[in-house]
């Protein structure tokens, strides 16, 4: 069954249409996640999070941090950040994340003004939504 759901969602994340170049710039500013889907088919919904993902890319480099929004409106900030690099290899883009804990990397599904979508190398879904700030 696990295989079946695998292939499945393979087969629908292969014909997504392909990244357009421009886009990668909606991917700056602060992201909230709102589900993930594993790759052996559970899924989980984020209905509250008080926990954000902030991205700042030029160039196809940067960095990605968590920020925890504060009811102030403000955001709570460290100074732990992952360096981040676009990597374009046939119109598959990627996302490689580098820190002092470790490195990984995650495929763009989709990206628009308002969503994001990202795979895991283990095919764990995540979606996010834009935040807009007043």
């Amino acid at each position: 069954m696990k295989k079946i759901i695998l292939l499945i969602t393979i087969l629908i994340v292969s014909c997504n249409s392909p990244i357009d170049k421009n886009n990668l710039n909606y991917l700056n500013g602060y992201w909230q996640i709102t589900k993930v889907k594993n790759a052996d088919g559970n899924k989980k919904e984020y209905k509250i999070n008080e926990v954000y993902d902030y991205f700042e890319v030029k160039e196809n480099t940067g960095f990605h941090k968590k920020v925890r929004w504060q009811v102030t409106g403000k955001f709570l900030i460290n100074d732990l950040k992952n360096k981040v690099e676009i990597k374009n290899n046939d119109a598959v883009f990627t996302i490689e994340f580098k820190s002092e804990f470790g490195n990984y990397s995650h495929k763009i599904i989709e990206i628009s003004e308002t969503k994001l979508v990202l795979q895991s190398k283990e095919g764990d879904i995540y979606y996010y939504e834009k935040v807009v700030l007043n």
